[in-house]
């Protein structure tokens, strides 16, 4: 299994000559022995599978010095992520390590023991003003990502609003930096693009300034793919094959309601939801609705095997996964889309109880 670096953004590596290489000196208290790793990349190579790791070594006593004396860096602040790893990997940390020419970055990693529990790894970052203003920035976020996760329907607009502070502070004090883009990216990858969303409009904000920096250009990319689908994406419409290569397009799916089931093959919720649609395809079917899978599976021999073992009483096709998942703004699988017999989207991603009451209720309002 790939090692998720970062939020999933710091996946390769880029570096070009230039003197003053940073130092790091980490001390994790609660953790005696084990190994440390550094991992830096380029955001032009956010699509390599393949892994770069800038530094690696196990430590003992709690504590490390690391010299990067041998890696040239193409530019004064430097984005990296720092894996921790205990001697018999039952931890595993992953934290920013925002490095500066020429300076020594002070690490304290603590609170282990609240780790284990669910809890947040606390982590002090000193050596630079850089430094201290991106512990008070890195705080802020972690304080604010259990607000969000505390937050309802009514005050969540509200937390957004605080996060989008905190990110405009240290984007206005160190606009060169990648950190804040790497992490929005993260959060608004998941998220339906929304105008009314806080950090949606400190990102329209953000992308109609002066660019110029090489995380804010993939960052101002992904809004905008955002924004297309949010505008382009009220009508189904999708192009997908069947076992025997027969082209499809929703032109051909019929229905007083149509249910779009995106799934593949290796994805286990997909399959736990699987009898669940069969049921209501069972029972509402004679009332109208239509079901039609569309497996976002890259390897095509998988797919048929899958229906060979598992077959389904609906229309089964595969699509190409990339340009649906950028069509419908959906990361995670299984997604759905609940649509009218005139090809309108009524509903999106909508599971279980919520997904009965709503089929319930279009077919008991017709």
């Amino acid at each position: 299994m790939r090692l998720k670096i970062l939020f999933g953004l710091l996946i390769s590596l880029a570096f070009v000559g230039c003197s003053k290489a940073p130092r790091v000196s980490i001390e994790i208290p609660e953790l005696k022995e084990g190994n440390i790793a550094i991992i830096y990349a380029s955001p032009d190579q956010m699509q390599n599978p393949e892994q770069s790791v800038i530094y690696t070594s196990d430590y003992k006593d709690g504590k490390i010095e690391i010299k990067l004396d041998s890696i040239k860096f193409d530019k004064d602040l430097i984005e990296c992520a720092l894996i921790v790893r205990s001697k018999d990997n039952s931890k595993f940390i992953n934290l920013p390590l925002p490095l500066e020419k020429g300076k020594t970055l002070e690490v304290k990693i603590t609170n282990l023991s609240q780790y284990d529990k669910g809890g947040v790894v606390k982590v002090s970052y000193e050596g630079s003003k850089h430094a201290e203003e991106f512990n008070t920035f890195w705080n802020k976020i972690q304080t604010l990502k259990i607000e969000e996760v505390n937050a309802n329907a009514q005050t969540i607009n509200d937390v957004f609003k605080k996060f989008a502070n905190v990110y405009k502070e240290y984007i206005d004090n160190y606009p060169e930096s990648g950190f804040p883009y790497m992490l929005l990216m993260s959060q608004l990858s998941s998220m339906p693009f929304d105008n009314n969303n806080a950090l949606f409009a400190l990102s329209d904000k953000l992308c109609t300034e002066t660019k110029g920096n090489n995380w804010k250009d993939v960052f101002c990319k992904l809004i905008g793919e955002k924004k297309l689908a949010a505008a382009t994406s009220t009508k189904l419409v999708f192009s997908a094959v069947d076992e025997k290569g027969n082209a499809f397009t929703e032109r051909d799916v019929q229905g007083r309601l149509i249910l779009v089931d995106f799934w593949a093959s290796w994805c286990k919720p997909c399959q736990e939801e699987m009898p669940h649609l069969k049921d209501l395809y069972n029972k509402y079917s004679s009332k109208g609705l239509a079901i039609v899978g569309i497996s976002i599976d890259k390897n095509e021999s998988d797919w048929k095997a899958f229906l060979a073992k598992n077959p389904l009483p609906w229309l089964s096709l595969i699509g190409e996964g990339e340009s649906l998942t950028k069509r419908y703004d959906f990361e995670y699988i299984p997604f759905n889309l609940l649509v009218d017999e005139s090809g309108n989207i009524l509903a999106k991603n909508i599971h279980g109880k919520e997904l009965d009451s709503f089929i319930e209720k279009h077919f008991s309002n017709k």
